[in-house]
């Protein structure tokens, strides 16, 4: 297909007023600058950001590759409107990592270059390498103060998923951050007893599998018969749809949304607490299984929805309906999102609650 001028004409005009939404300047900062304003929190982590989920050996190899000086990729900031504080759009891994060891709270071992190195803390380090590693510049972009937060969420959304590969539910709190629907499941999820009820282990906290986990709660809920095949397609366009604007747009529907929400999973949470064994989301391994979770809480949504609220609880059949072996086949990871295997486990949990509760 050949391009018209005109058409050529008007993509040139949408790259300038595009390219003019972003401006900033790049600034070369010592390693323990960076620690410093981190550690007294002018350097700040923002909502969209995920937590510090580096392990050990990922802060080490890090620390590795500073002293041997390699090049380290840049590290994104914004300035904040108000405060003068900057908030860290990429690099949060790698400044959190520089203040822990810079502070004697990290340990290097595993180190497959520096070997002597393994077991030294910085304090360990010559004077000479702590003040090279200290005065050690980064190379840092900051972003203007005028900055929208839909670009840098762009930016954080952009740089994530052409790296480092994030969990679904964390590149989704990124790059759904203003989404109203978004931000509800991510405050839902972040509830006490919400965290209390999935006994979450705090590794996957970090990883906001709370957050993906009530996210698969809702859209199956509302749209399972939809689903076709790809989990994160499915419910990044159940988040898009049901966080549309006209949904959301007065302090009236806000609140409407919310309490219809928050009221169906807490309800389904109170069901099963009253209802089902303890540790009902772990399987035969002994580890939290997400398809127990997904057709356990969906099934048992579907359920109080459909008798208005007044489903009657029968331990004994939910019971036997867990020991099964349909449950248990229904629940293995082999072609679990599938499209027949995901409604045949919803709706089995769905019916029996029905059928036990005549």
């Amino acid at each position: 297909m050949k391009v018209s001028a005109e058409s050529k004409k008007k993509a040139q005009i949408q790259i300038r007023e595009l390219q003019s939404e972003i401006k900033f300047d790049t600034r070369d900062l010592p390693a323990a600058y960076l620690a410093a304003k981190y550690r007294e929190k002018s350097y700040f982590k923002p909502a969209y950001q995920r937590e510090v989920v580096w392990g050990t050996d990922r802060k080490c190899r890090f620390v590795e590759s500073l002293l041997l000086r390699y090049p380290i990729p840049m590290l994104f900031l914004a300035e904040s409107e108000n405060d003068g504080k900057l908030e860290i759009v990429d690099g949060l891994q790698r400044i959190s990592t520089i203040d822990y060891f810079l502070n004697d709270e990290l340990t290097l071992s595993g180190l497959k270059k520096l070997t002597l190195l393994n077991g030294f803390r910085f304090s360990d380090l010559s004077i000479t390498d702590r003040n090279r590693l200290e005065d050690q510049a980064l190379r840092v972009t900051v972003l203007d103060r005028d900055t929208s937060e839909i670009v840098k969420i762009d930016l954080f959304d952009r740089i994530n998923t052409s790296s480092l590969k994030l969990e679904d539910a964390e590149v989704r709190a990124g790059a759904y951050g203003l989404n109203p629907m978004m931000q509800l499941i991510i405050n839902l999820s972040d509830d006490p007893k919400f965290i209390e009820f999935t006994q979450l282990s705090q590794k996957r906290l970090a990883r906001k599998e709370n957050t993906e986990l009530l996210s698969r709660f809702f859209a199956f809920s509302y749209n399972y018969k939809g689903f076709s095949h790809s989990v994160k397609d499915f419910i990044n366009d159940f988040i898009t749809i049901q966080g549309e604007d006209s949904k959301w747009d007065n302090k009236q529907k806000e609140s409407k949304q919310t309490e219809k929400y928050t009221s169906e999973l807490f309800s389904t949470i109170s069901f099963i607490k009253e209802n089902y064994p303890e540790n009902v989301f772990k399987g035969p391994s002994g580890l939290f299984s997400r398809l127990r979770f997904e057709a356990i809480m969906v099934g048992t949504n579907l359920a109080i929805k459909k008798t208005n609220g007044s489903l009657e609880g029968n331990s004994q059949a939910i019971q036997k309906m867990l020991n099964s072996d349909k449950f248990q086949s229904l629940t293995l990871s082999g072609g679990a999102n599938s499209k027949p295997k995901v409604q045949e486990r919803i709706e089995f949990v769905r019916n029996t609650l029905l059928e036990a509760s005549k």
